[in-house]
């Protein structure tokens, strides 16, 4: 996170941050709690994007685009249907859905519809990073935490072939 905070400077005030009672409350709806890393994202960026292109998602907003359960549950049941719409791609809709055992939990997305989410497998703090391509069954899975990923990804060390050039 320190590495992040380098070269992504957080805002000075941070909106939609959530206290340790809020937490609690998220953990316990959730039926898990979530990584560590995460949680001190959350605390330290509050609500917004990276560069207009990757949003995180976030228990404490009513945006809909941006709230952790509204999308939770929008992008869960749409990777399922298509899971089942397209039998012929199983291999690449692979994973299962959170809270199945080992199953994919959203956690961002980017504006081209990519979407990242944690392969809740192992301890919180040992959840891998999914990211699903836009509009396709084609994944890539990272050892790395949330926000060794993001680090990576904007100091180019790392190479997400799901996502813009540019980016």
């Amino acid at each position: 996170m320190d590495k992040l905070i380098k070269v992504l400077p957080p805002p000075e005030n941070p909106h939609g941050t959530g206290d340790e009672t809020q937490w609690t409350t998220i953990f316990s709806l959730l039926g898990t709690d979530l990584p560590s890393d995460y949680i001190k994202f959350i605390k330290t960026y509050g609500t917004g994007s990276i560069d207009n292109f990757l949003w995180i998602l976030t228990p404490f907003v009513n945006d809909e685009y941006v709230n952790f359960f509204l999308r939770k549950k929008e992008m869960s049941s749409a990777y399922s249907q298509s899971k089942l719409k397209f039998p012929q791609y199983y291999k690449h809709y692979k994973h299962h859905v959170y809270p199945e055992t080992g199953g994919i939990l959203p956690w961002g997305y980017t504006e081209n519809g990519d979407e990242l989410y944690w392969l809740t497998e192992g301890s919180t703090d040992e959840w891998k990073v999914v990211v699903y391509e836009s509009r396709s069954p084609e994944n890539y899975i990272y050892s790395l935490s949330m926000t060794d990923f993001l680090y990576q990804i904007i100091t180019k060390k790392l190479v997400c072939d799901a996502f813009l050039d540019d980016f």
